[in-house]
């Protein structure tokens, strides 16, 4: 009799069982048979609000109602704090899509932009992903690429624009549109740090005019608390109409034609370019790299002193003077 029971209630199961398989989930999910033991790779760009990951998910057969998936993500929190990167998923429903998402680990791309990099160096950032200097500079041409509030200033100049990238370690989906993703973090972390903080009907020009005079501070001091010092120096230079004499600006002139300078020489400052302020007068035309947020913050804060002189000490630092006649004592003051 016991044994007749347990063979009724084995039945009983795989009966049910049969059922959901075969008669419920073909009806509930017409799809879910061809799809269900599939995987589908999403990628999910960097900055992606909620409804546009789901919209991803449904394009890419994952779930079957994009909103339904927005609201699930909205119940559960997942809204805000969706990670970019390339997702593995299986065809489920939204709460079953949540789930996967909750607990995937993405594949991203590590980029580290450097402060102090020049225009090609970030060019290169993604050439193992294939991604050619002609396309990074597609990628900084389209505005739409860069957060929404700083692109009334972006200027014209593509290569330019990348004062408004941010120095940092950033984590950003794989795929062809890598360099998208990479410049819209950049440029949002800037506004959040920087951007932020400049008035938003400052003129585009003006904008820019700094992101280059904290370019030059950040090629001219490698001292957070000299930084602050240099910018005023120079903002004093360009009233006092005398020329910047940056040794940075040098350096960049001789990178630009393929020759990498250590250290300069006289004949060196010579160089013909409208980057070089030894020869041209106030702010070169265009940044001479992507400045730190501490060049930024003393390019919009400079600190006013007394000095108009400096050279450097050969240690890292500077030695700083208010007159030329002071200048040139401790410059021999330091050869002897």
């Amino acid at each position: 009799m016991k044994d007749r029971i347990t063979d009724i209630i084995v039945y009983i199961i795989a009966a049910s069982a049969y059922c959901f398989v075969c008669l419920y989930l073909p009806y509930a999910y017409p799809k879910l048979p061809d799809g269900y033991f599939r995987s589908f790779e999403v990628v999910i760009p960097s900055g992606a609000s909620a409804g546009a990951a789901a919209r991803l998910l449904e394009e890419a057969g994952v779930v079957d109602d994009a909103g339904a998936l927005v609201r699930e993500m909205a119940r559960s929190g997942l809204d805000r704090k969706i990670k970019p990167g390339l997702y593995t998923l299986r065809r489920s429903t939204p709460r079953g899509a949540v789930k996967q998402l909750e607990k995937a680990k993405p594949v991203v791309e590590r980029a580290a932009l450097i402060p102090g990099s020049r225009f090609d160096r970030l060019a290169a950032l993604f050439a193992e992903e294939g991604v050619t200097a002609a396309d990074f500079y597609s990628a900084m041409a389209k505005a739409e690429n860069f957060c929404e509030p700083v692109r009334k200033w972006l200027p014209e100049d593509v290569r330019a624009r990348m004062v408004f990238l941010l120095p940092e370690t950033y984590f950003v989906a794989p795929g062809p549109a890598v360099a998208d993703g990479f410049i819209a973090s950049a440029s949002r972390l800037w506004f959040e740090r920087v951007g932020k903080d400049i008035p938003e009907d400052t003129p585009a020009n003006d904008v820019l005019m700094r992101g280059v005079l904290a370019s030059v501070v950040e090629g001219e001091a490698r001292v957070a608390e000299e930084r602050p010092i240099l910018a005023g120096i120079f903002l004093k230079r360009i009233e006092k109409k005398m020329r910047l004499q940056s040794c940075a600006t040098v350096i960049y002139c001789w990178a630009e034609r393929g020759e990498k300078k250590t250290a300069l020489t006289y004949k060196d400052l010579e160089i013909d370019s409208p980057y070089n302020t030894y020869r041209n007068d106030g702010l070169p035309p265009g940044p001479i790299c992507v400045p730190s947020e501490s060049s930024w913050k003393s390019a919009l804060a400079p600190q006013e002193t007394e000095y108009l002189f400096f050279f450097a000490d050969g240690r890292g630092r500077h030695i700083f003077s208010r007159t030329y006649g002071e200048h040139i004592a401790k410059q021999r003051g330091m050869t002897r």
